[in-house]
């Protein structure tokens, strides 16, 4: 970027940079760029899509909350630590999901068997999604905490045995779920860790 006249090379997007810029609708990440710093582009509604270069290697906390109308994020194919399908984020082993765009319209998603956790905040606010299901050879472990929040229309979701630990309100403000199935024992069930903040 250049600054009377100056040029600088931006490394790092800081934490709450771009917070409530609800007139931004698209932004060009420079390679120079290695981090995305916590609630990045917190509340930016107008945002619709993203690209993260190959330089990325963290990205914070609520980085993407509530950016209603973001449809895709999209990751570098030579991003080391991220990688992206369908506009997903997920970690580059695939045994993450990062984040699910809020702004996407599907109503149904289903995780793949690679998953083995589902980041805070991942599903936030994705008000079209009703379902979310697994495989029969799901790998998922953890669903960590305030994982859909806001999801408001979800009604539905089959949690595997596989599960261990359900993080603290992960489905807070999920007002019409009425349906969870789980795949494993009521002993099982009750047996689940449950982790906050």
């Amino acid at each position: 970027m250049t600054y009377k006249e100056q040029s600088y090379s931006v490394t790092s997007i800081g934490n709450h940079a771009f917070d409530g810029c609800i007139e931004l609708t698209s932004i060009t990440i420079p390679d120079s760029v290695t981090s995305i710093g916590d609630c990045a582009f917190y509340g930016c509604i107008g945002l619709t899509s993203i690209t993260i270069p190959d330089s990325v290697t963290s990205i914070g906390y609520e980085a993407f909350f509530g950016c209603s109308a973001l449809t895709s994020i999209n990751v570098n194919e030579n991003n080391p630590k991220y990688c992206s399908e369908n506009g997903i984020v997920f970690s580059k082993d695939k045994t993450t999901l990062v984040c699910y765009p809020a702004g996407k319209t599907n109503s149904s998603y289903f995780i793949p068997d690679t998953v083995t956790s589902i980041g805070s905040y991942a599903f936030n606010g994705c008000d079209t999604l009703e379902t979310v299901t697994f495989g029969k050879n799901s790998q998922l472990e953890v669903i960590d905490y305030d994982t859909f929040y806001g999801c408001s229309t979800l009604t539905s979701i089959t949690i595997p045995e596989s599960v261990t630990i359900i993080g603290e309100e992960a489905f807070y403000a999920c007002d019409k779920l009425e349906t969870v199935f789980y795949g494993g024992t009521e002993e099982q069930w009750l047996s689940l860790i449950h982790i906050s903040e």
